[in-house]
């Protein structure tokens, strides 16, 4: 932290309007003439957990860390189009990340690349600004992710409107660029209303998956990334579950920012075609949280998503940084198949110690039941540090 304070003071000071290079935690570089522009970008999430399980009188721990996450990439403007290109570079394989081109129209920009599809306010909003180390459930069960394909998005007046359509996913980039054969047409519309200090947003969003011929498979893991699924539903071909052709997911969110309160929720539903009765699949979550040193959450209305919190006094500048406490109650239901219900609630405390530097920490409690078997208890502490720029 004090390399690069020392480092942003040592550097040449430029005016915005007059471009050239300037330093704000990562270097960039413009051209107020032209409106070329590149700006570095990237991310480390080093992770910690150490969670139980319990089973008819039977507990099964893990304890480790990971290198969750560590991305590097570049993002601008040339001749008028913007792009981002950012990469995974961890186990040793290079994974896309967000990779596209922003084309402006008349009233609407198209996006061309490898992006997420336009689905559900926690998935949309990134991973360095949710409230846990986690999503919620319904996005890692329902399989909302980045694909190569063509997105519009159009803007107005406190909403939003987006639709696009997406091919496969590529694996690691080392290796191949062929892409799976899957494919998806998405959705997604947001309103938000400001009056005063307090902030609503609604949203719904739809897809529609056809998995080619592999199936697929609706699996998630409760609330800590270093542990096994906890819950798995198996559709691919020669299972007992039978084979999934497609798949319609639909989503319903809300929010509220209120000064220093925020509090969010999402109803998902998929329903698979394929298998015997195509069973329709749930999952929902609620959570709320606090900043004790009164910052209040970013939103930004032209995307339907939050986005940096910014503390109000960084360490850096004599102050306790940012702190915020929250809550969450998450369900992933797949009882439609006799998979199972896992019911998660989980307990965090963010410290902000300066725009871009958060230490997490994430206490899991929950259960895995299912019909005629023994349920599975789960609790866990986690911790994170985060930084990104």
């Amino acid at each position: 932290m004090a390399a690069a304070t020392a480092l942003s003071s040592n550097m040449p000071a430029f005016a915005q309007d007059e471009g050239g290079w300037e330093f704000d935690g990562v270097p960039s570089w413009s051209n107020p003439e032209t409106g070329d522009s590149f700006t570095f970008r990237g991310r480390v999430f080093l992770d910690y957990g150490d969670v139980e399980f319990e089973t008819a009188g039977t507990t099964t721990s893990w304890s480790d860390s990971e290198i969750r996450t560590a991305r590097l990439g570049v993002t601008g403007s040339l001749n008028g189009v913007r792009y981002v290109a950012e990469f995974d570079l961890i186990n040793e394989a290079i994974a896309a990340n967000d990779v596209y081109l922003t084309f402006e129209g008349a009233g609407f920009e198209l996006k061309l690349g490898h992006m997420k599809t336009p689905n559900s306010i926690d998935e949309q909003t990134s991973s360095r600004y949710i409230t846990f180390m986690e999503r919620g459930l319904g996005t890692d069960l329902f399989g909302l992710d980045r694909r190569v394909g063509a997105l519009v998005v159009h803007e107005g007046e406190g909403y939003t409107i987006s639709g696009g359509v997406f091919g496969g996913r590529p694996g690691d980039l080392s290796e191949t660029l062929e892409l799976d054969d899957s494919s998806a047409i998405a959705a997604r519309i947001t309103r938000s209303i400001a009056n005063d200090n307090t902030r609503l947003h609604l949203g719904a969003s739809v897809r529609h998956m056809n998995y080619g011929d592999a199936g697929t498979r609706v699996r998630v893991r409760p609330q800590t990334h270093i542990t096994d699924r906890a819950i798995t539903a198996d559709f691919r071909p020669g299972k007992p579950l039978g084979e999934a052709d497609t798949s319609l997911f639909w989503g319903l969110e809300a929010a509220v920012v209120h000064g220093a309160f925020h509090a969010e929720a999402e109803w998902m539903d998929m329903t698979v075609d394929g298998p015997a009765g195509d069973p329709q699949l749930h999952a929902r979550y609620i959570q709320a949280g606090w900043f004790l040193t009164g910052e209040t959450r970013s939103y930004s209305t032209g995307s339907g998503r939050f986005g940096r919190t910014r503390p109000a006094t960084p360490l850096s500048e004599g102050g306790l940084g940012a702190w915020e406490v929250a809550i969450r109650y998450d369900r992933a239901d797949l009882d439609a198949v006799n998979e199972g219900v896992l019911t998660n609630w989980t307990l965090g405390v963010n410290w902000y110690l300066e725009d871009h530097v958060r230490v997490m920490a994430n206490l899991v409690d929950g259960s895995v039941d299912r019909i005629g078997a023994a349920g599975t208890d789960v609790s866990g502490a986690q911790l994170r540090l985060q930084w990104d720029f």
